[in-house]
C-alpha cells in the first residue's frame, strides 16, 4: 500500500543509514563560520493564549530547546537558526494574519503551525501561495487530506491515525456500544468520524453522538441526554470543556461505564489534579507520560532540555506537559535539519528541491532528533507515522496499557500530492 510496508532494499538501508548519522546532531563547521553565515530563520505560529495556551506553552518552550541544541551541535548546514513566534490567539482570523506577518514581515524562510484545526486548514493554501514549507502541529485529519498541498508536513498524528492505531484493541478491551460526546467543530468532529468507523469496524455500534458548543459553561444537560445502555463513552473535548464534563459525568452516575478520551485529551489540562474522578480513564498519545513506560538516551536528552522530570511534569512547578506535542515539536527541527542537510538547501528558491528530497527519503530513524522512535512521512500526502500507545489512569498517573505496532496508524491515503 505503502512504502512502509515494502521490504528492505540496498537503497533504503542507504537511506537510513545516511539519515541516521544527520540525527546524530554531530557538529557541522561551527565557530567562525557558523557565525558568519545568515540565520535560517523558523516562523512559529503558536497558540500561545486562549483555550489551547496550555498546549501551545509546551510547543514553543520544546521548539526552543530543539533550536538551542541545535545551535549548540553546530546549526544547521553550519548556520545558526532563528526562532521568530507569533500568538494565534486560539483564532483563526489571528492566526491568518500571523502567518502572512510571518512570511510577508519577518520573511522566514519556514513555518511551524498552530495546533488548532480551523488556522491550520485556512493557513494551509497560503504556504502554497508563498511557496513557504509549513509543518503544520493541527491534528484535523484534512490538513494531509482534501486541504494538502506540496509544502505542507505534518509531524503531528491526526485523529485517523490515533484511531486506527488505539481503535481496534481499546475497542476490544472495553465494549462494542459506544456513545460519543465531542466538541462541536473540526478537531471534535473530526474525531467523531474517526472513532465511529473504528467501533463500525470492530462489529460494534455507535448508538449517540452528542454534540456540545465550545467553552459552554455548563455541559450537564447534554451529558444528561447520553443514552445509559452503552458500554463505553468516547469524550473528544478540549480545556476547558473536559473537566466540566468530567464532573458532569461522575454527577450524572455515568462513571460506571468505560470512558475512553481522545487522542491528547490527558493533556488538554491536568487531568490528574481531578484525582478518583478520573481513575479508570482509557486514553492514547504518541508518547508515553511516564519515562518508566519508555526510557531511552534520545528521550532523556529531550525531556531534560525542556524540562521535563520523570512522570512528565515540568521541574520546578510540577505543570503537566504535553508528550504527544512535545516530541513532534522537537522534531519538526530534526526534519528542517535532516532535509536542508540532505537536499543542499540554501535560501527560499530551494524549497521545491528541499520537498523533492524529503518525499524520496521517507524514513528518520531513532536518535537524538527523532526521540520518540522510528518516523516514516509517507510521500503521498506528507504525513509521519509513528509509535503509538494506548494509557489508562492508574493509581494517580497516567500509564501504558499497550504499546502498538510501528505500522497500526497507517490508514490509506486520501491523496496523491507528491512530485516523486
Amino acid at each position: 500500500m505503502v512504502e512502509a510496508k515494502r521490504g528492505w532494499t540496498r537503497r533504503s538501508f542507504l537511506q537510513l543509514t545516511a539519515g541516521a548519522a544527520l540525527a546524530a546532531g554531530a557538529p557541522r563547521f561551527v565557530g567562525r563560520a557558523m557565525a558568519q553565515s545568515d540565520p535560517i530563520r523558523i516562523g512559529h505560529q503558536c497558540d500561545l493564549t486562549g483555550p489551547l495556551a496550555s498546549t501551545g506553552y509546551w510547543r514553543k518552550k520544546a521548539t526552543d530547546a530543539a533550536v538551542a541544541w541545535v545551535n549548540e551541535q553546530g546549526g544547521i548546514a553550519g548556520r545558526r537558526v532563528e526562532v521568530i513566534t507569533v500568538d494565534t490567539e486560539t483564532k483563526v482570523d489571528v492566526g491568518v494574519r500571523r502567518m502572512r506577518q510571518l512570511i510577508q514581515e519577518e520573511r522566514v524562510d519556514f513555518v511551524i503551525g498552530s495546533e488548532h484545526g480551523g488556522i491550520g486548514m485556512a493557513c494551509n493554501p497560503i504556504a502554497q501561495e508563498y511557496k513557504t514549507l509549513y509543518l503544520s502541529m493541527s491534528r484535523t485529519d484534512n490538513v494531509t487530506g482534501k486541504a494538502a498541498n506540496p509544502y505542507v508536513f505534518r509531524l503531528m498524528a491526526n485523529t485517523s491515525m490515533t484511531a486506527h492505531a488505539s481503535g481496534p484493541w481499546i475497542i476490544e478491551n472495553t465494549g462494542k456500544r459506544w456513545a460519543v460526546i465531542h466538541s462541536d467543530y473540526v478537531w471534535g468532529e473530526s474525531n467523531r468520524d474517526a472513532w465511529t468507523y473504528q467501533v463500525k469496524r470492530a462489529g460494534g455500534e455507535v448508538v449517540q453522538s452528542v454534540a456540545i458548543p465550545v467553552n459552554t459553561t455548563d455541559p450537564l444537560s447534554y451529558i444528561a441526554s447520553v443514552n445509559r445502555s452503552v458500554d463505553c463513552i468516547f469524550v473528544a473535548l478540549l480545556a476547558p470543556d473536559m473537566p466540566r464534563a468530567t464532573a458532569a459525568l461522575r454527577d450524572l452516575g455515568y462513571t460506571d461505564k468505560h470512558i475512553v478520551t481522545a487522542d491528547a485529551v490527558f493533556a488538554v489540562f491536568d487531568i490528574l489534579s481531578l484525582g478518583r474522578q478520573v481513575e479508570g480513564f482509557w486514553g492514547m498519545d504518541s508518547l508515553p507520560w511516564e519515562l518508566a513506560d519508555k526510557d531511552t538516551p534520545h528521550l532523556r536528552l529531550m525531556r531534560k532540555a525542556v524540562g521535563l522530570d520523570e512522570h512528565g511534569r515540568e521541574v520546578g512547578t510540577g505543570l503537566s506537559s504535553v508528550p504527544g506535542d512535545i516530541w513532534p515539536a522537537w522534531s519538526n527541527i530534526g526534519f528542517l535539519k535532516v532535509n536542508i542537510e540532505g537536499s543542499g538547501w540554501k535560501r527560499r528558491s530551494d524549497t521545491e528541491a528541499l520537498i523533492r528530497y524529503a518525499e524520496a527519503n521517507t524514513r528518520y530513524p531513532e536518535g537524538d532528533l527523532f526521540p520518540q522512535g522510528p518516523l516514516f512521512i509517507r510521500p503521498q500526502d506528507h504525513q509521519a507515522f509513528a509509535r503509538y500507545y494506548a494509557l489508562r489512569i492508574r493509581d494517580g498517573r497516567i500509564r501504558v496499557q499497550q504499546e502498538l505496532p510501528n505500522d497500526a496508524g497507517i490508514y490509506p491515503p486520501t491523496v496523491d500530492i507528491s512530485s516523486v
